[in-house]
């Protein structure tokens, strides 16, 4: 699949029809995600496409206006940072494949978890969020109104999230043309509130790509949101660099890296295996 067109076309979609996922759609998906599984730190997160009407109890949603939908695909983590990480760069990862067969979906991180009785939570395990699955009907009048109200096509420009590590002067992506289509992937990425919470810092001689969280949103951290975000950045990131032929590893520093702002918060580092300029 071309991965850049399809990030580049894929939207939150909030308002679908009332048809389940055809059979074929859904068993490659099913496919898919059973052969995906195994994600950061080889952490296995086994996701399950579910289907349910709401007719009998609604599912809490505070996230805009969703009607229509009835499939949902989601998964349990570890309370903990790394583990929301690789659920939100894991369940990217499906959302990028779905929309490979034209199914839209919505990230959703405001919800009711009694609502999934399907899933077993374990001591110390949680739901970090879900993802909505279906096909896309005509965009309400409320779903418009929410996309204006967060700005959900703008992006932050490339020089407010990817910088030298060096001189610590923003990156340019002539500084970095194997990379460039990687990096404005990930620029391109999808968050919750469309906070965008990523800083990356480009290492010349180590050929490393460090990535930092900066918390935007109290709220939304507190409820380990911007590690989904997070995670989402590194599978955009991962897959696009995959998809030019660039590959490398994720590994993370053990030493501090000096120099950063104390407001960013170490995440992950992407080790570059080839460089082609």
């Amino acid at each position: 699949m071309d991965i850049i067109e399809i990030i580049k076309n894929r939207r939150s979609c909030r308002t679908f029809t009332s048809e389940e996922l055809n059979k074929n759609d859904k068993a490659e998906l099913e496919k898919y995600i059973k052969e995906n599984a195994l994600g950061l730190k080889k952490e296995s997160i086994p996701f399950k496409i579910i289907e349910k009407e709401d007719k009998d109890i609604p599912l809490k949603i505070n996230y805009g206006m969703i009607q229509g939908h009835k499939t949902y695909v989601l998964g349990s983590s570890l309370s903990n940072s790394d583990s929301r990480i690789n659920y939100g760069y894991l369940m990217e990862k499906i959302v990028l494949k779905a929309s490979e067969f034209n199914i839209s979906s919505c990230w959703v991180g405001y919800f009711d978890p009694n609502y999934f009785k399907e899933i077993n939570i374990k001591k110390g395990y949680e739901i970090p969020s879900i993802l909505i699955l279906g096909y896309a009907e005509k965009q309400s009048v409320g779903e418009r109104l929410v996309r204006m109200t967060i700005k959900a096509n703008k992006r932050n420009d490339w020089e407010t999230m990817f910088f030298d590590l060096n001189t610590k002067s923003p990156l340019d992506p002539k500084q970095i043309p194997a990379y460039a289509d990687a990096l404005e992937m990930l620029r391109l990425s999808p968050s919750s509130g469309n906070t965008q919470p990523w800083k990356v810092f480009y290492d010349k001689e180590a050929r490393e790509f460090h990535f930092f969280k900066k918390i935007i949103n109290k709220r939304y951290n507190e409820m380990g949101l911007h590690e989904i975000d997070m995670g989402i950045a590194m599978a955009h990131f991962e897959l696009t660099s995959t998809y030019k032929g660039l590959s490398g590893t994720w590994h993370k520093q053990e030493k501090k890296i000096n120099g950063i702002p104390d407001d960013l918060h170490y995440i992950w580092t992407w080790k570059c295996a080839a460089m082609q300029g």
